[in-house]
Parts: structure tokens; sequence; C-alpha cells
């Protein structure tokens, strides 16, 4: 009699071909369990839903739509057979037994050399569950308990850099005064945009390659929470992750630092500076200055230039002063002068959509959040990202918003400062107002 229980093996299934023949909801979310371990998966279906179509536009899945062809599982590793054609499916598990390779029938629990259990991740562990495919019902409610059990831990998400750590570490803090009976764990990565450091963030698919990863992390539950730079993330961040707070302001200025042991600028030598955003506004007070790109954290570009390679650096005072590195600033750049990034010094908690974060309520700011907003729309409005030399830079001034921006327009090179006020009831309305009324008098003298 064969053994009705299931061994749980845990196998490396990342570079594996796994062919999924069908395109409807079982096909879905089997795909989708499959898909954070990082197989290659083939679906092949005449009609596939509209998850799947947008996991292949992402380029996460191929899919060959069209029926099944039993040369599609020729060099499959793994073939799952959901169609809602039972004869078809035992015909491609017999055609699959002859591979060799291990199969799966949606339709034929006697025909699975295995079973698809409940998946939770929480770095580092993975743990199936699985009820012999008998008691659908009482393995979902016993994941749900172990979920819960695993779920005593908040994980945060965090780039590797020192800087990155330390903003994650505030967080953390206030999590352990505000969560006690909570472990509190971090989980650090480098990003795509902390590896690729010989060309401009613009060149190479800007701020989404500091996101990407920690995004993952999300998605996959490796992580509850991740915290940014608000600067550095996208102005359109996904449905399913969204911002859950924003933290009070630290000190948004621009900064002038310069070697160590010099008094002043020795413009025969580069200031070191990659925002386009930074130099359209510097250059009207350094006309005879050089920009040269640099890249790194913080600490990188600091030794580079005491290695002698600029004649300064332009960096944000916020992360400075985190670091506690306040005393290598020899100029501060008011708002006026040089506007911003918009939410420069301002910390972006990200979590996953439908998750019950109240436990963020005391961390965010309300005039950060405030400024967060309307600072966003505006350079949402305009398109504006790290190749646009846009900035916003709001102030909360009683129930108004006093707000200051800047649009470039690319075609021609123009660009227009303006400010406006509105009422802090309504932050991203004054945000769009401002960016159409500076697109309307840079056009109107075109």
């Amino acid at each position: 009699m064969k053994n009705s229980a299931f061994f749980p093996l845990f196998v490396d299934i990342s570079e594996k071909k796994i062919v999924v023949i069908g395109g409807g909801a079982i096909a879905t979310r089997r795909v989708k369990t499959l898909l954070s371990f990082e197989p290659q998966i083939v679906v092949v279906a005449p009609e596939v839903t509209g998850e799947l179509e947008e996991l292949e536009k992402e380029e996460k899945i191929t899919i060959f739509h069209r029926k099944y062809q039993r040369e599609d599982i020729y060099d499959a590793w793994m073939v799952l057979a959901a169609t809602n054609d039972p004869e078809l499916n035992n015909g491609i598990y017999s055609v699959a037994k002859c591979l060799g390779a291990l199969v799966n029938v949606a339709s034929n629990q006697g025909k699975c050399d295995f079973h698809f259990p409940g998946v939770i991740r929480k770095d580092p562990y993975v743990i199936g569950i699985n009820g012999s495919g008998k008691d659908h019902k009482g393995t979902a409610e016993l994941r749900k308990q172990i979920e819960a059990m695993v779920n005593n831990a908040i994980c945060i998400g965090s780039r590797e850099s020192r800087l990155a750590v330390i903003q994650s570490e505030m967080v953390m803090e206030y999590l352990k005064k505000e969560c006690p009976q909570k472990e509190i764990r971090l989980l650090t990565m480098k990003t795509t945009g902390d590896k690729i450091l010989d060309r401009t963030l613009d060149k190479v698919g800007g701020k989404g390659l500091f996101v990407k990863e920690l995004d993952k992390a999300l998605l996959e539950r490796r992580s509850d929470l991740s915290v940014h730079s608000l600067k550095d993330m996208p102005m359109e961040v996904p449905e399913e992750l969204p911002i859950v707070a924003f933290s009070k302001r630290e000190d948004p200025r621009d900064v002038l630092v310069l070697p160590e042991g010099a008094d002043n600028l020795d413009l025969s030598k580069p200031i070191g500076c990659s925002s386009q955003r930074r130099i359209l506004q510097l250059q009207q007070m350094y006309p005879e200055a050089t920009f040269k790109s640099i890249r790194g954290n913080v600490l990188t570009r600091l030794n580079k230039l005491d290695g002698g390679e600029y004649s300064g650096l332009i960096l944000a005072a916020a992360g400075l002063k985190r670091l506690g590195l306040e005393e290598r600033i020899s100029r501060y750049y008011e708002p006026k002068e040089v506007i911003p990034a918009a939410g420069q010094g301002i910390l972006a908690v990200q979590g996953r959509q439908g998750e019950d974060y109240s436990y963020m309520e005391h961390f965010a700011d309300r005039e950060g959040t405030i400024a967060a907003l309307c600072e966003r729309a505006f350079v949402r409005y305009l398109d504006g990202g790290c190749s646009s030399p846009v900035a916003a830079h709001a102030v909360i001034e009683g129930d108004e918003i006093f707000l200051r921006g800047l649009y470039y327009q690319e075609s021609t090179g123009k660009h227009k400062i303006g400010t406006m006020r509105g009422s802090v009831k309504d932050p991203e309305t004054l945000g769009v107002n401002l960016a159409k009324k500076l697109v309307w008098e840079v056009g109107k003298n075109e």
C-alpha cells in the first residue's frame, strides 16, 4: 500500500526549468509560489490570467500562448499539469514520467510525485506545510497559526551602506519601544544601484535601482518593512508596496564639503556631484566651476575627496548628520539658493498592502508627511526622476504650506523657479498647481 504521507524534502530549484501547462487560477497560484525560489518557469496555455500576463511583461516567466505540445516538456525538470481537461492532464503525466521529470497533476492526487505545500518565508527560514491532500481547511488553519508564531518578529530590509543601516536602526529603536514583545531584526542587502558605480543613475535605470531588491524581499515576505531615504525612491510606488510612514525631517539642505584641511574651493579641480538638479543650480553660483560625477556611499565619496580627486563635494546635510560627520560640512546652501530634492531629509517606511501597520502610527510625523506628499506630487506631475533636474521644498507654516519648486524643460534647456502657498489639508493639490504654473510660464516664453 502506497504511503499516504509525503516526505518533506527541501530542494534547490534555482535555474531549473519548470513547465506549467495551463493558465488558470491554480496555475497562477503555483507559479507565484515557485517564483520567489528563482526557477526558469515556462507556461503553456492558449489563455492565461492577467497576473500571469503581468509576470510575462516583467520578464519573470515565459509564456507560449498556444495549446500544449509534448515537445514542451522534453527538457523540463518539473512539470505541472493544471488544465481543466483531466484527460489532457493524464496524458501530460504519462509523457513526463517517461522523460523522468517530476510531475504534479492538479486534477488527480494519485498522479503526483509531490504535493504543493503551503509556504511561509521569513528570512532565513522556509517552512512548508502539507496535509497529504486530505485536509485543505485544516492545513490552511495550521499555516495561519505557524505564520502568527513566526511573525512575532519584525524584519526590516535595508541597503548595506553605513548610512542606510543607521537610518534603519532609527526605525528599529522606535519599534523596540513600541512593540517590546516582538523581536526586531535587520536584513541588509546590496541593491543594483549600489553595485553599478561607473555610470550615472540616468544611464542605468534611475532611482528604482536602489529599491528593487528591497521590494522583492517584501513581496517574498523575507522582510516586513523597508526603510528608504525618500529622495532615493521612485515617484511611482507599487500599489502592493505602499509607504506606511514618513519620518520627521532631518535638515533638508544641500551642503559643500571640502577636503580635510582646505578652506576654499580649488576650482582647478572638479566639484564632485552626480545630480543634474544640483549642477543646474550651482552653475549659477560657480560659473567657472566644472562638475564631475561621483558615485558610491558617503564614506567612499569622502575618501575620494580627501585623496585629491575633487575640489569639493555636494552632499545632503541629513546624511552627514546621521553619520555623525557634521563637522565635515563647510557651507550650507539655503533652499532659496539650491532647492533640495523632493523628500530630502525624510525617511520613508514601506510595507505590504493589506497588512496592519498601526504600530508605525507614532513614528509617522505630521509635518514630514505633508511636505513629502506636496513635494512628490510636484515632481510626479512633471514626470521627474534621476535624469530630470526638478526640485521641490515645502515648509509648513501654521495652516499653510510654502512650496518652492524648480521645473526644467528638457527639450529647450529652459528652467523656471517659482513659489506658491496652499492649505496643509491638501498638500498634493498644491504640488500639482505649482507644477502646472511653472510649465505654463516656461511654455509661454518659447
